[in-house]
């Protein structure tokens, strides 16, 4: 999987966050595969990367992998500095990953398919890739 194979997005941020249910438009879930895919193929070119909602990425985002300890086990981990809650579904806003590079430079990137799941479940009682 290479980076080629995402599309690019622009994050935004929502002024209210999510506490109010929006107009459902779709069901859309993170494409925990996909992800996985190209953490496997392009660790050695990556520092973090972290998922979220593309439209409210301030509220929604969270470290999913990086260099020094793999997979995060809890991306919405309340002791983070940021204070940010993961989501990784909505029916409005469009589940994305921002890819952290070496040189300090970084890319969005929408990254779902169908569905509705907003759960974390992708990691196995280790801490590792199920």
């Amino acid at each position: 999987m290479d980076f080629i194979d995402f599309d690019p997005i622009s994050l935004h941020h929502t002024p209210l966050g999510t506490r109010y249910q929006l107009p459902k438009q779709h069901d859309r879930q993170l494409d925990w595969s996909k992800m996985a895919a190209l953490i496997r193929d392009n660790a050695d070119v990556m520092v973090q990367l972290e998922a979220g909602l593309a439209e409210d990425w301030v509220n929604t985002h969270g470290i999913i992998w990086d260099e020094q300890r793999g997979y995060h086990r809890y991306p919405n981990d309340n002791r983070g500095m940021d204070g940010a809650v993961f989501w990784a579904a909505s029916t409005w806003a469009t589940p994305a990953i921002v890819v952290t590079f070496h040189n300090e430079s970084t890319r969005a990137f929408s990254c779902f398919k169908h569905g509705n799941d907003p759960d974390f479940h992708y990691l196995g009682s280790l801490g590792k890739l199920d």
